[in-house]
């Protein structure tokens, strides 16, 4: 968790972003980087930085790297921090310079005052990812795709974000219970109390969260698919059958025995999953590998969509390489899905596309600088 401090600061959500300073972010040493125009296309040769800048781009929606990456990875090699500048217009012509300091301490300013918790700064300024490295919400563990959609929930949710944070809390203080053999039942049945508290509210977002994105991929997979026909489906796969305070705390109290074998908490929330459907085969064992990169594009459009309608404003959309092996059919079906106001800046190894809807301002990145 960053610990910030205890000032309060409210504000906006932007509409487009302006500009871009890095300095010893990844293999980018200084680079000033202008991005005011609605459609920016970044392209040059692997490992320039591409996706480094795009990376960057995506902290300042809550200080995480969409690559899961450290904190440590994303500081240039030999020095201890990285810094991202941003400057962006929000509704209304005003604007908001943002400041972000990422390594050995993390750290969040706004027009140089300095934000007190992450729950303060998650979300605010919203930003939403689609990457080659999305498939893992399909391949990879559970937990991956937990974690993925928690962050966006708490995005969008405040309370959504403070209700994980006191579960968790509370399940590593029954898990070190555990682990140390102190298993009385006065000891456990605290803890117990306060995750089945935040279960409960948890659980009823996240039932919520997943019907509206599961109706809104559904549609969006249709419009990929295009003539096939095809259908797809995601759904939220709870670990266990509670569903308010009183089953998970019945739920918990009944597990303790074998979670005093195991030494750890084997049944609740921290293991729900969610499976994606397609023409009712789960994805993940039969669908081929374009199927799969279809359904997780619709997944992370239909996210937009869902954080447009909670947040009242479009988020930035960062499109990393995800056109290098669609063909012309199925990149003319992915822009027809995609809204044509919001800011979307897209990294390639080819040159910007001619004509289409989108003028772009073309950036070519090479060796860690950034030329326009």
């Amino acid at each position: 968790m960053i610990e910030f401090n205890q000032t309060l600061y409210a504000f906006d959500f932007f509409v487009k972003l302006n500009f871009i300073r890095l300095h010893n972010f990844r293999n980018v040493e200084l680079a000033d980087v202008g991005l005011d125009s609605d459609s920016v296309w970044i392209h040059g040769r692997n490992g320039q930085g591409k996706t480094n800048l795009l990376e960057a781009v995506g902290m300042l929606n809550a200080m995480r790297s969409f690559r899961n990456a450290s904190a440590d990875a994303l500081v240039r090699r030999g020095f201890k921090s990285a810094g991202i500048l941003a400057q962006a217009s929000l509704s209304g012509s005003s604007s908001w310079q943002v400041e972000l300091v990422v390594g050995e301490g993390r750290a969040a300013f706004v027009d140089g005052q300095k934000i007190s918790k992450l729950s303060e700064f998650i979300g605010r300024f919203p930003v939403l990812a689609i990457t080659n490295e999305d498939l893992r919400l399909l391949r990879g563990s559970p937990e991956a795709r937990r974690r993925d959609m928690d962050m966006f929930i708490s995005s969008l949710d405040a309370e959504y974000f403070e209700c994980l944070r006191l579960y968790y809390r509370a399940l590593s203080h029954r898990n070190a219970l555990l682990k140390d053999g102190l298993c009385e039942a006065s000891l456990l049945e605290s803890f117990e109390i306060s995750m089945a508290c935040n279960a409960e509210k948890i659980l009823s977002k996240r039932k919520s969260f997943f019907e509206e994105l599961g109706e809104r991929a559904t549609q969006k997979y249709a419009v990929l698919a295009g003539a096939s026909a095809e259908t797809a489906q995601i759904s939220l796969k709870p670990n266990c059958d509670a569903a308010d305070k009183d089953s998970f705390l019945e739920m918990l109290k009944s597990q303790r025995r074998s979670d005093i074998e195991r030494r750890s908490t084997q049944r609740g929330i921290h293991r729900d999953d969610f499976k994606v459907l397609i023409g009712g085969a789960e994805a993940k064992i039969y669908a081929s590998e374009g199927q799969q990169k279809s359904a997780v594009i619709a997944l992370k459009l239909a996210q937009f969509e869902t954080a447009k309608e909670h947040l009242r404003e479009e988020p930035v959309m960062l499109f990393d390489d995800v056109l290098g092996e669609l063909d012309a059919d199925r990149r003319e079906r992915f822009w027809s899905c995609t809204s044509g106001s919001a800011q979307i800046l897209a990294t390639s190894t080819e040159p910007p596309p001619q004509g289409g809807a989108r003028n772009w301002k073309s950036i070519t990145a090479t060796s860690g600088e950034f030329i326009q």
